[in-house]
């Protein structure tokens, strides 16, 4: 589709991992978008993961509202997990004529707002507790509307939580100030995904890779 532009990688820590990004087409002017992370690591998580993903896609295209959709999720999860795992999710949906962005943080690491005016910011809260824990909490929505030209940085704490031999992390404020470097000059969302995950190999300094590391990069480029 002509107005949206992405770019997505994923570095698993095992061999399997528990991260998983998703974008689907809803309906001919909405696109859904996931980042999300499970508990654990290794084959218990991707098996999870991988019913997550399959549960979360399925109920958003018969479920338009994100809170209901991550509610709907949640009590499927919760119901039946008797290993106790959880996931953290970051679901939006777009609408393609308009900018407009729906969404639901259920625990997950805020997303990152590339404005058109060189800033950068973090995409408030929606105070909604990782899926899979509880049945019937009620998730509550947040909007934004991007610009044509805007982006957004989605991505897991493997990237934030990264260590370097010297047993310090990556951290919130690392990531924001690339970003914002980035933000300055014309990039594309493969552009911001390689940078940041190159940045965080140079912080790493060969350390071992600790947590899975996927991102995603959204830019909006308008309806016309």
């Amino acid at each position: 589709d002509p107005r949206v532009q992405l770019h997505c990688h994923i570095t698993p820590a095992r061999e399997v991992g528990g991260d998983f990004y998703d974008y689907f087409a809803i309906d001919a002017e909405h696109l859904g978008f996931v980042m999300a992370d499970v508990s654990g690591k290794g084959v218990p998580a991707a098996l999870f993961m991988a019913i997550t993903r399959t549960l979360l896609k399925a109920t958003a295209l018969f479920v338009a509202s994100p809170p209901l959709c991550i509610r709907k999720l949640n009590d499927l999860l919760a119901r039946e997990n008797e290993q106790m795992m959880f996931v953290t999710i970051f679901y939006g949906v777009l609408h393609l004529p308009s900018g407009q962005v729906h969404y639901v943080n259920a625990g997950h690491n805020p997303p990152y707002w590339l404005r058109g005016d060189a800033s950068v910011q973090a995409v408030a809260r929606t105070g909604g507790m990782a899926v899979a824990i509880s049945e019937d909490f009620p998730y509550r929505e947040g909007t934004l509307t991007l610009a044509p030209g805007e982006m957004l940085f989605l991505y897991t704490d493997g990237i934030t939580e990264a260590f370097n031999p010297d047993a310090q992390e990556y951290g919130d404020a690392r990531l924001a100030s690339v970003l914002q470097g980035l933000n300055q000059r014309p990039t594309t969302p493969a552009d911001i995904c390689n940078a940041v995950l190159a940045d965080v190999h140079q912080f790493e300094r060969g350390a071992p890779q600790a947590d899975d590391m996927t991102c995603m990069g959204l830019r909006y480029r308008g309806s016309a």
